[in-house]
């Protein structure tokens, strides 16, 4: 079982939208999937809510379960990766959900107040010698530019996934919807992002 925790200290950056679809690519690439929730706006909690789909279980926890969590979920057959969406701060929760993690996703908008504010998730997961790779996100398909200028600043500070998570409305819609963007539009560019940023993913866990 592989343990991939989103977060990011600046909230708005899309972690809760990043772990439903990434969490439903990997689910239809034959893993077996648990979200584990630790954000206390419970946006995943509303998503699974909405979910009519079955094949991704949804917990809502908080960091200091996670100790005697963890070993039952490696102990569980049925689970092969984990996903823990972490609120936009950094606190106790979100140190025992890095504590746990075998990669860290973290999402940053090409903005320099997001570029700027990882500097403490960074020290963390160094002190705590987790792996961890930048996720682009929330990029204006009309910006490249922009998403050069971050890439630029976010390789100095660490490994940047080859794959940009674009603003694109299929990421919203397939939230109201309960759904992952790869179930809601298969076909869509949105889609083809997630299922790169998943292979992406298994390949570096596999590491």
């Amino acid at each position: 079982m592989k343990i991939v925790t989103i977060a990011a200290r600046k909230g708005g950056s899309g972690k809760s939208t990043i772990a439903a679809s990434l969490a439903v690519a990997a689910h239809q690439a034959g893993e077996g999937v648990t979200v584990l929730d630790l954000d206390p706006q419970k946006s995943l909690a509303e998503w699974h809510g909405r979910r009519e789909l079955d094949g991704v279980r949804y917990q809502a926890r908080d960091g200091a379960s996670l100790a005697e969590l963890v070993p039952k979920l490696r102990a569980d057959p049925s689970t092969s990766l984990v996903v823990i969406d972490t609120q936009g701060d950094f606190n106790a929760d979100v140190t025992a959900a890095l504590r746990v993690s075998d990669l860290c996703l973290i999402p940053v908008r090409a903005t320099v107040l997001d570029v700027t504010a990882i500097s403490r998730t960074v020290e963390a997961l160094k002190r705590l010698e987790r792996r961890y790779a930048f996720v682009l996100s929330q990029i204006m398909p009309s910006s490249p530019a922009r998403a050069e200028e971050a890439a630029a600043a976010l390789v100095k500070a660490g490994q940047l996934a080859p794959v940009i998570v674009a603003s694109r409305a299929d990421y919203q819609d397939a939230m109201m919807e309960g759904m992952g963007v790869t179930e809601f539009a298969p076909a869509g560019k949105a889609a083809g992002e997630m299922r790169e940023l998943w292979t992406w993913t298994k390949a570096e866990l596999s590491q």
